[in-house]
């Protein structure tokens, strides 16, 4: 197969599943996303599968839902894609690692260490997922007490990815000689100091790490908004976008591409997979079933609260003024429906 014409396969782990009753399903394991034991069969799984990455969703804080959503939430516990990754590097060989890590509240110089590590010990498997944070109980998490206003979020995303991309370069690939008979461990002349000073950051470096396997791990971007394409347009060799109508996609596709261009970057090298939730069955009827299936697991409280986060808007609220608006409706009816009984019964 021509590189051309290969198809690129990418799991969206979170660490397990993104289907909110994934934890329920006849067979699985509740615990999965916190039993180190799982998560390699299902790393190795994927790689015998052939699939290309390991793609780690990840939160700073507990989602912030109602109580009624969130007691049935899987999300509330999970690894640190950071800490889980190095774990899984050892156990697999050939599976790419993204990890997810924000531009909002971590330090870059910390990000570009975590990474170049990772890089290093996966033999230079290791994506970075750069994403901005906007949960706002994750900035009370970090000593803030509103969050950040969306455009800023992004313009400090995009300084962070020059900084910690400037990091990188602190080590030329020859710099360590490690001369053993003249005892010196690296040429000076290949360490750079990097001297950021910026709008949002400013960073001395060197990095004290080596330079990564791959020079640098491979940048992930999940932008949908305007600010967020322009982000994975400037910085993204993958871009992992959301499903929908084919028309939908193909604008979208276009669109990141020509922003690359204008920028001068080359838009066959940005790999844009659109996520699907895929369920496999011997046949599309038991495929449906087992669709069908989950999807009853899925307890309307979180289902009101997906769509809430969903629409930017309390569904909740929508959903029992339709309730009230129905029961006032139907009172009529069910005095009448009472009436006629109690007449039947009456006269017989």
């Amino acid at each position: 197969m021509t590189e051309s014409r290969r198809l690129h396969l990418g799991a969206f782990m979170r660490p397990v599943g993104i289907h909110t009753a994934w934890w329920r399903y006849p067979g699985a394991y509740p615990d999965a996303n916190f039993n180190l034991r799982h998560l390699v069969r299902f790393a190795q799984t994927l790689e015998r599968g052939r699939f290309d990455a390991w793609f780690m969703a990840d939160h700073l804080a507990v989602l912030n839902m109602p109580m009624a959503a969130l007691k049935r939430s899987a999300t509330v516990t999970s690894f640190d894609p950071l800490t889980l990754l190095p774990a899984l590097a050892i156990v697999t060989e050939h599976l790419g690692l993204i990890a997810t890590a924000s531009t909002t509240f971590e330090p870059p110089n910390v990000i570009a260490r975590r990474f170049a590590s990772l890089d290093h010990i996966s033999g230079g498997r290791a994506g970075w997922n750069l994403v901005t944070t906007s949960n706002p109980d994750a900035a009370l998490n970090f000593g803030m007490t509103e969050q950040m206003e969306h455009g800023e979020r992004y313009r400090r995303a995009r300084e962070f990815f020059d900084v910690v991309t400037g990091l990188r370069d602190s080590w030329a690939e020859d710099a360590f000689i490690r001369d053993v008979e003249n005892g010196v461990y690296f040429d000076p002349e290949r360490l750079h100091v990097l001297d950021h000073k910026g709008e949002f950051l400013s960073v001395r470096g060197p990095l004290n790490i080596a330079r990564p396997v791959q020079g640098w791990p491979i940048i992930v971007q999940a932008g949908a908004s305007d600010a967020g394409r322009q982000l994975a347009a400037e910085t993204a060799e993958m871009i992992f976008a959301s499903g929908g109508k084919l028309a939908d996609a193909q604008r979208y596709y276009a669109d990141v591409r020509e922003r690359a261009e204008k920028v001068g970057r080359d838009p066959d090298h940005i790999k844009i997979l659109p996520g699907c939730l895929v369920v496999v069955g011997e046949t599309a009827a038991e495929a449906q079933q087992k669709r069908a299936l989950l999807d009853s697991l899925v307890h309307p409280d979180s289902g009101i609260a997906s769509l809430s986060i969903a629409l930017g808007h309390d569904a909740s609220q929508s959903t029992s003024t339709a309730r009230s608006q129905r029961s006032r409706r139907a009172t009529p009816a069910r005095a009448a429906a009472s009436a006629s009984s109690s007449a039947r019964g009456a006269t017989t």
